[in-house]
């Protein structure tokens, strides 16, 4: 999933009708946030593999987040392309929000109507009162499953929880909470939110970067993280990786980390050990958790279409030529069973990135995070793949 954000203005009336229904006006400074702890031992976070909504095939992993005190639970897309805690707003009127959870922050004891700098929108009070401006973001999403869409949100402050098996780990963050969102991608999205787990630079601002402030944090752990995609479910490690492992992390650094993007260099894509892109203008790899797909640059994708030949055989199977992505120090195998559908389909996504901003890219999502472990090192600005040891079996929720 790519993301694009400005900085936009919105008029406060809307969101202050809700607050007066919702919550007593405080006046004062920002809420104060609770205690709250980053990491300071390894945590294991269970994901869950869910279908699309509205008939849509893709399958996304999600997990739970907590937001505010008392706490409002989420079901949020763990997206390695992503830089913000993004969930609807309780002002949000759109369908795409209606169908989802929404965060309400007038019930939040540690929430506040903040820019997008951090400062009060309306000094003095936690939450901006009627006919105020406010600074908001507005995200355009490229998504290789389900479409472009664009989100408009406001800033709010409050304190998000990631929950794991040893405990939470959490932190005040600047969150992204849409007051409008388009039909196209979101309402066909499973999960309510997103939470993005990309370097800094993806967020609109440092105190907006979850990845950031959780690692600033985190004490007594390496600052790394890691993914596991698996048939029925997932698993991401913070401050670690999995220790279920059996093969070592062969480590990448990260292609111009300042872009945000967790993406390695591709030297070469092959199919059936024919080179079909040979990278001569640059290729790019993204570690897209949050696509289902393989994406693949729009234009370039003719490239692999046609060579992508696949049979479903009685007895072998999903059968057709291996697809290879050389990364130089490991090359990254997929079967046609990897790479395709249910019904032995190639499944590749479009990806509508414009150059000279994007050249060469390809996203690696479900169909490589399950053939392989990903790692994320914050503090190297480095990526990691190894064999996944998670079972081979296919149940989808």
């Amino acid at each position: 999933m790519k993301f694009c954000v400005s900085i936009v203005a919105f008029a406060a009336t809307v969101l202050s009708a809700y607050a007066a229904v919702n919550v007593k006006e405080m006046v004062g400074d920002a809420a104060k946030p609770q205690l709250h702890h980053a990491l300071d031992q390894p945590l294991k976070v269970r994901l869950e593999r869910v279908t699309a909504r509205n008939g849509n095939s893709a399958t996304f992993y999600v997990g739970k987040l907590a937001i505010g005190q008392p706490p409002q639970e989420f079901k949020v897309l763990f997206d390695t392309s992503s830089g913000h805690v993004l969930v609807p707003h309780k002002a949000c009127k759109s369908l795409a929000c209606s169908e989802h959870k929404k965060y309400n922050p007038w019930q939040s004891n540690t929430a506040s109507d903040v820019n997008v700098n951090g400062s009060l929108v309306d000094k003095g009070h936690r939450f901006a009162r009627h006919g105020l401006v406010r600074e908001g973001i507005s995200v355009d999403f490229t998504q290789a499953d389900l479409g472009e869409g664009e989100a408009e949100s406001v800033v709010v402050r409050d304190d998000v929880c990631v929950e794991g098996n040893k405990g939470d780990a959490c932190i005040n963050i600047e969150l992204v909470a849409s007051i409008k969102m388009a039909d196209v991608p979101f309402r066909a999205m499973p999960n309510d939110g997103i939470l993005g787990l990309g370097l800094s630079s993806l967020a609109a601002g440092h105190s907006l970067s979850f990845m950031s402030l959780l690692m600033d944090g985190s004490k007594n752990v390496p600052l790394q993280f890691g993914i596991a995609f698996g048939p029925n479910g997932g698993e991401a490690y913070f401050g670690g990786q999995s220790p279920k492992l059996t093969s070592p992390i062969t480590w990448l650094p990260v292609d111009h980390p300042d872009g945000g993007y967790w993406q390695v260099e591709i030297k070469s894509v092959r199919v059936g050990g024919k080179i079909i892109d040979g990278c001569t203008r640059g290729c790019h790899g993204v570690v897209d958790s949050g696509t289902s797909h393989l994406g693949v640059q729009s234009y370039r994708i003719h490239l692999l279409r046609p060579e992508l030949v696949t049979q479903n055989l009685e007895v072998a199977g999903c059968t057709g030529p291996t697809l290879e992505f050389d990364l130089g120090d490991i090359v990254l195998t997929l079967e046609a069973s990897d790479y395709s559908d249910d019904n032995c389909k190639p499944a590749l996504g479009p990806l509508n990135l414009e150059e000279p901003a994007f050249v060469g890219v390809y996203a690696f999502g479900e169909s490589v995070l399950r053939k392989y472990y990903a790692a994320f090192d914050w503090e190297k600005k480095r990526v990691g793949f190894a064999p996944s040891t998670m079972p081979a079996s296919a149940i989808v929720v």
